[in-house]
């Protein structure tokens, strides 16, 4: 679909988190936030509605999820549309580690978090996608 042929105003993301009260948290404090928000509970449900939608201006993952983990979801997403910015949620049980072979524009938010900080990290990410989506460079 166009951008500018959307109906609703904020942006489309795509969360996945197999906890649901890490999702749910994504999706009250999103949706509050007037986004559109299209949530799976495990890696391979999220590429497909990436892929099937083709409108999605963000992807929120996390590390651990069955099927496929986050930093697995994040390379294949990255194969296919490699402009599509992403949030990488990590998981408290994670430790103090990045995930190797994450990209570097991939930024971490780190459990637990707040609704704010879940804003204050996709403002610029989704400011990143519209810009590329607008033309620049």
């Amino acid at each position: 679909m166009p951008r500018n042929s959307r109906l609703h105003t904020g942006a489309y993301i795509v969360c996945a988190d197999e906890k649901p009260d890490i999702l749910e948290l994504l999706i009250s404090t999103l949706r509050q936030a007037d986004h559109c928000v299209f949530a799976a509970y495990d890696g391979l449900a999220a590429l497909e509605l990436v892929g099937g939608l083709r409108n999605i201006d963000l992807l929120i993952t996390n590390t651990r999820m069955p099927g496929m983990n986050g930093p697995q979801l994040i390379r294949q997403v990255r194969a296919e549309f490699p402009h599509l910015p992403i949030l990488y949620v990590k998981n408290r049980e994670a430790g103090d580690g990045i995930p190797e072979g994450l990209p570097d524009d991939v930024p971490v938010l780190a459990e637990p978090f707040t609704g704010e900080q879940l804003l204050a990290a996709i403002q610029p990410l989704l400011a990143r996608g519209a810009d590329r989506s607008e033309g620049a460079p």
